[in-house]
């Protein structure tokens, strides 16, 4: 007799978010066997991406063979691995994986991983703790280099609470690279003080983009990263010093980044970039890869960032735990343990 798991299918998409979820079930799916040069790793725990919400309404550039079981990341232990693969190497590591190929994803009890799809766990961090440990580290990873190879005195970044935010704080920390964080939320920046900006913004004030163009200067603010879009994005672009740029990742607003004073582009050499995770990784050398996420563990452990986690959900409150992330995606990140 075959053994089964559990694992959150996706019927179909929906732009309706609520309807996307209700559709969703828990479902019973037959263990897999890994292929030859592939591992099955038994997932342990899983995190929420505003990435994930936007696959479930069909809105992200990802699009998958419906139904499918979602998930672009997570962590677990690997169980068995195929027969081109070292098994001494690997049954037993704990690993952290990402994917966006068209296959099920992690939301589930089981997960079979291409070698390019997973990185080696530190021993000493919790499933907790890795569950997102891929995606939001290593995008901020990727942005700050950037910074780097412009010689930034300073970046700003916009949804100064998220968890991208938080880590590019720490990694700029460690670069010498000075940080603005822009927030909708006057009542967060207190706690957002407490995480290391050097400069902090509410659009909800009164002539923020006063207050910003004024740090924007003194700071000598000309890298920003934008997680949000809309007429915001053209805000940061407009209120920077020259030889400017803006550098989209993320779409929070649904809108098109929009607003830009055609003078900055013309006189003042602003910029706009895009910035992908794939598309990072795969320009990247594997050991700069894995250098990189060696770096990110050594934070965790130390406590160099502090990622937040709101709620811990077992897979049948996988409805409660989205409803709560989206009801407040700064408070922290939902876990899915499995």
């Amino acid at each position: 007799m075959s053994e089964t798991y559990r694992a959150i299918e996706l019927p179909a998409y929906n732009t309706n978010l609520i309807k996307a979820m209700l559709g969703m079930r828990l479902t019973e799916k037959t263990k897999p066997l890994p292929g030859s040069s592939q591992l099955l790793i038994r997932m342990e725990a899983v995190q929420f991406n505003p990435s994930d919400i936007a696959f479930l309404q069909g809105g992200y550039n990802i699009v998958k063979s419906l139904p499918c079981v979602p998930g672009f990341e997570g962590c677990g232990v690997v169980e068995a691995v195929g027969s081109d693969l070292n098994a001494a190497d690997w049954v037993g590591k704990r690993v952290v994986c990402f994917t966006q190929q068209d296959k099920d994803g992690t939301w589930g009890g089981y997960f079979v991983a291409e070698l390019h799809e997973v990185l080696l766990a530190a021993d000493n961090l919790k499933p907790e703790q890795l569950a997102g440990s891929f995606v939001n580290p290593l995008t901020a990873w990727g942005l700050v280099s950037v910074a780097l190879q412009r010689q930034s005195a300073c970046i700003a970044i916009n949804a100064a609470g998220s968890q991208v935010a938080s880590w590019v704080v720490a990694l700029c920390r460690q670069q010498g690279i000075k940080t603005i964080g822009i927030t909708r939320k006057t009542e967060t920046l207190q706690r957002l003080s407490e995480i290391g900006f050097d400069g902090l913004v509410s659009t909800a004030s009164e002539n923020w983009e006063r207050h910003f163009n004024d740090l924007a200067h003194e700071l000598g603010c000309t890298t920003a990263f934008d997680a949000v879009g809309g007429e915001l994005a053209g805000q940061m672009l407009n209120n920077m010093p020259p030889d400017q740029e803006l550098v989209v990742y993320g779409g929070l607003s649904g809108r098109a980044v929009s607003g830009i004073d055609f003078m900055q582009l013309i006189f003042r050499n602003a910029m706009i970039t895009g910035f992908n995770l794939n598309d990072w990784i795969a320009l990247s050398e594997p050991d700069e890869v894995n250098e990189a996420y060696e770096t990110i563990s050594r934070m965790i452990a130390g406590q160099e960032t502090h990622p937040r986690i709101q709620s811990i959900v077992s897979p049948e409150d996988f409805v409660k735990g989205i409803r709560t992330y989206l009801g407040d995606m700064s408070a922290g990140k939902v876990i899915i343990r499995f």
